[in-house]
């Protein structure tokens, strides 16, 4: 299998949505062909950047559309319409387990129309109506609520995973809870959300292992909510290297090291050729494809934070906005992987020094700014994020630098 293989064999279902994508007000404006008849026709067409598009002017209207308002793989919030997806399915001895069990489905309590999540306990409801459904808002809920079921499903991104590692072995330690009333007969964990290593994926079984007694089995996601699920790492079929097997409802190119998506949707916010700014790259075996993810492409400066994202230039140009001149900003992160909590440290360059109440209101500024476009509400409750920052006047010789912070 190669690239050109690949595209013949799903031509014509990028053709159809090349068709919807031309009849948008925004594929309008582009002066596209009427058709493209192979791949070299096919990689001449303009790419969709997040960051220039208006997504009302990409909108086709269908049936049983569902809304999102997400930060998606740009980090700047926006509004997208797709439907709910679907969960093909798991392998036979899992779903009969799931079906068999008092199995508790397990995540922190999100907002309204968090996409990940709120597809997930669709799809779960679905399979499993006699499943237990519970959302954790507070520390109490989670060790409550973790006593409950004999199987134990964890939907989460690998921070807040930690989190509640840290959470239940405290618990262990001052004798809060006991053991005994964790036993489980099978822990299922899905992480997604950000980047994970397989060092840190060890880390989280063998503490979920120890705490709950039982074997784990997980898998890793890779998705975003403007496109749904894109690919699906699961250890015992993929081995130990992080790669996503790419679900068959989308095509996946990469140009210059970034993944180019086009979603087969024909209805909803249609993505043609759509920039995710991941760094990652393609790879066939037995007629597969698959995909490994590195981060953000620096260009993008897109920070990674909690799970979700927020876009800095963004940042910048509210910040100079709001000021009145050129500011610039160093960006540190810290993260306590054994805590499960996350540190972002800020440095504000300006011109001239500020005085106190500007530099309140710069804080204020940025942590709304923050808070909004990672959805860290969550976060914020439950002690895990932090924010810290502070102010210069050095110059800077880029308006976004990232350093690099410290990880424990």
């Amino acid at each position: 299998m190669n690239m050109e293989r690949y595209f013949e064999r799903n031509k014509e279902q990028l053709q159809e949505v090349f068709q919807k994508f031309r009849c948008t007000t925004y594929g309008r404006k582009l002066n596209l062909p009427s058709d493209f008849k192979n791949y070299y026709d096919f990689t001449k067409l303009p790419l969709l950047n997040s960051q220039e598009t208006n997504f009302d002017e990409v909108y086709v209207p269908g049936e049983e559309l569902w809304c999102f308002v997400t930060t998606g793989v740009s980090g700047l919030r926006k509004t997208v319409y797709r439907d709910v997806g679907t969960i093909v399915g798991y392998p036979k001895e899992m779903n009969e387990v799931l079906q068999h069990n008092d199995t508790l489905f397990l995540h922190s309590r999100r907002r309204e129309r968090e996409g990940y999540y709120e597809t997930h306990d669709f799809n779960h409801k679905r399979m499993y109506p006699q499943g237990i459904f519970k959302e954790y808002n507070n520390k109490e809920e989670l060790l409550k609520y973790v006593q409950v079921g004999d199987v134990l499903f964890i939907v989460e991104y690998p921070l807040m995973t930690e989190w509640i590692c840290y959470q239940i072995e405290s618990a262990l330690t001052s004798r809060k809870i006991k053991h005994e009333n964790l036993r489980k007969r099978k822990v299922y964990l899905e992480l997604s959300g950000e980047p994970v290593t397989e060092k840190q994926i060890k880390n989280i079984v063998d503490r979920l292992k120890k705490i709950f007694q039982a074997d784990i089995d997980y898998f890793v996601t890779y998705g975003s909510n403007e496109i749904g699920h894109i690919g699906t790492y699961v250890p015992i079929l993929h081995g130990s290297d992080v790669m996503y097997e790419v679900v068959p409802s989308l095509f996946v190119e990469e140009i210059n090291n970034e993944l180019i998506i086009t979603p087969f949707a024909k209805t909803g916010t249609i993505l043609f050729r759509y920039k995710t700014g991941d760094k990652g790259t393609l790879f066939f075996k037995n007629d597969r494809l698959f995909i490994e993810v590195f981060g953000k492409n620096e260009d993008e400066q897109t920070l990674y934070i909690a799970g979700a994202q927020a876009n800095m230039n963004k940042l910048v140009f509210e910040l100079t906005n709001l000021l009145g001149s050129p500011i610039g900003l160093v960006v540190g992160k810290n993260e306590d992987k054994y805590k499960g909590r996350y540190g972002l440290n800020i440095t504000l360059h300006t011109f001239d020094s500020l005085n106190d109440s500007t530099k309140h209101k710069l804080f204020l500024f940025v942590k709304q700014f923050i808070m909004n476009s990672a959805l860290l509400e969550v976060e914020s409750r439950l002690g895990i994020f932090d924010l810290n920052i502070a102010y210069s006047t050095k110059p800077l010789k880029k308006q976004v630098f990232f350093c690099n912070g410290k990880e424990r």
